[in-house]
């Protein structure tokens, strides 16, 4: 049935039809999840039951569809920060659950075929505060030995209970992955894991590289180059790694990273469609008839990109020119709520950086770097500062403002500046792991300035600035 029509095609073309709408942010609540999954108690299709219950009290379910004799078992959120995949999932029931006659036949011969189980949140505690560990800081993901946590112990029963023929561990990575050497970032990582440290080959991870050989070959008309495998180093505290020891073909699917594609809303749409498209070739079996050859040829991830990259910029010691590349990351810190995020940029890496690269990367030839100023001004709070021309300041390299009090309680705001309050004596640091504020000056004009690890141009008054600090 795959040889006669382009499913992953159509299935890109007509994903707003099965986007779930009621989550279109990566940080969402257990309660969120659980409002969305209700709307299908009653549903002809859908089997919901309780697969037991966290540490916290929260429940955990265990969703079925189809009623056919291979199982199939997925499950995310192990870590409760890695959500993209849990999106997907509900994605998921929406195409199950769809009117739409355009994949009706596929529909109804996946359901034929196979029963598909999943766990939508399997760490319900660590994604109510957008942690990766579960409440008592225990990583799920190695505790497949020992079997002490619930949650570890619902994943395992039903393991037992199915036996299913293929798996699959859903995980968000470091969106500073990229494909073995080269510049572009890994968007989805793929694995076969192994069951004992020589890496041995037996059946069960033959047709896990089959089957990722597979998605390999259908995701690259989306992404193409895009695609990098994860470390196939035996964890042997691993549930993946064990699950192919238990005689599960096991894939591990790793979103990373998209530029600017902050919610991960794109890499969930190519989640939907390598569920869809897996669930299928398993139905048909045509997964046998891929080569493992593919998978094999997969280059491995390799953490060289930052999110901005300055080559070529001149900074001065002691009367000495040198020439330095500055690495920063703008590193993702929840609010007090954990519902949202905000930036905090620092400087990761200086020297020479040419075998690195950036999402975003300027060369800064005859550029010198300078110290950033505080405004000789202070204000008495957040609000008057709301009056003032930012642009003017910052195009005089002032990249700090004073104010007296601030009634936020988050250390964040959504001006393009840093905010200190009370701390007129504030030292401002260039170096390794420090925060990344600091003006770039040409021909004695200062052209850019980096205000928390972002850009704005002087020049054109471009402003790439997502949020400033507040320094209490």
């Amino acid at each position: 049935m795959e040889a006669q029509n382009n499913l992953s095609q159509r299935l890109y073309d007509s994903y707003p039809n099965f986007k779930e709408n009621k989550i279109m942010n990566k940080r969402f609540s257990h309660q969120e999840m659980i409002d969305v999954i209700d709307n299908y108690n009653n549903s002809n299709l859908v089997r919901i039951e309780d697969a037991g219950f966290s540490i916290e009290g929260r429940v955990i379910k265990l969703i079925r569809i189809g009623t056919g004799p291979i199982n199939i078992l997925a499950w995310s959120q192990m870590h409760g920060d890695e959500s993209t995949a849990t999106m997907a999932l509900l994605d998921l029931l929406n195409f199950f659950e769809s009117e739409n006659k355009d994949f009706s036949e596929e529909r109804k011969f996946i359901m034929e075929n196979i029963s598909f189980y999943f766990i939508p949140m399997l760490n319900p505690d660590g994604a109510e505060n957008f942690t990766r560990r579960n409440e008592m800081g225990i990583d799920l993901n190695r505790d497949a030995l020992r079997l002490q946590f619930p949650e570890s112990k619902i994943l395992k029963a039903v393991q037992d209970s199915l036996k299913p023929l293929f798996s699959f561990n859903l995980h968000d990575q470091s969106t500073r992955y990229t494909v073995g050497d080269s510049y572009k970032v890994a968007a989805i990582s793929f694995l076969t894991p192994t069951f004992n440290y020589e890496k041995d080959m037996n059946e069960v991870r033959e047709n896990s590289m089959k089957l990722i050989s597979h998605l390999k070959k259908e995701l690259d008309r989306f992404i193409p180059g895009h695609i990098a495998k994860y470390s196939d180093d035996f964890e042997p505290r691993a549930f993946g790694d064990n699950f192919v020891k238990w005689g599960s073909s096991l894939v591990l699917i790793e979103s990373g990273g998209w530029k600017n594609n902050f919610e991960k809303q794109f890499l969930r749409k190519i989640n939907f469609i390598a569920l869809v498209k897996s669930l299928n070739s398993i139905a048909s079996k045509s997964y046998k008839e891929e080569s493992i050859d593919v998978y094999k040829a997969i280059p491995e991830n390799q953490k060289k990109l930052f999110d901005l990259l300055l080559r070529n910029v001149t900074i001065s010691k002691n009367d000495f020119d040198y020439k330095i590349d500055i690495g920063i990351n703008q590193n993702e810190r929840g609010t007090k709520n954990h519902r949202a995020f905000y930036f905090d940029g620092s400087i990761e890496d200086i020297g020479d950086l040419s075998t690195f690269y950036g999402f975003d990367e300027l060369d800064c030839s005859g550029m010198r770097l300078e110290p950033a100023k505080i405004y000789p001004d202070s204000f008495n709070n957040l609000h008057e500062l709301e009056k003032i021309d930012i642009s003017k300041i910052l195009s005089e390299g002032y990249l700090f403002i004073n104010v007296d009090s601030a009634n936020s309680l988050e250390t964040f705001s959504s001006l393009p500046i840093n905010i200190l309050v009370g701390k007129s004596d504030y030292e401002i640091k260039f170096g390794l792991n420090e925060a990344a504020n600091f003006n770039l000056v040409q021909d004695d004009e200062i052209k850019l300035v980096c205000v928390n690890g972002f850009l704005y141009d002087v020049g054109s008054q471009k402003n790439y600035v997502k949020n400033g600090r507040i320094i209490k």
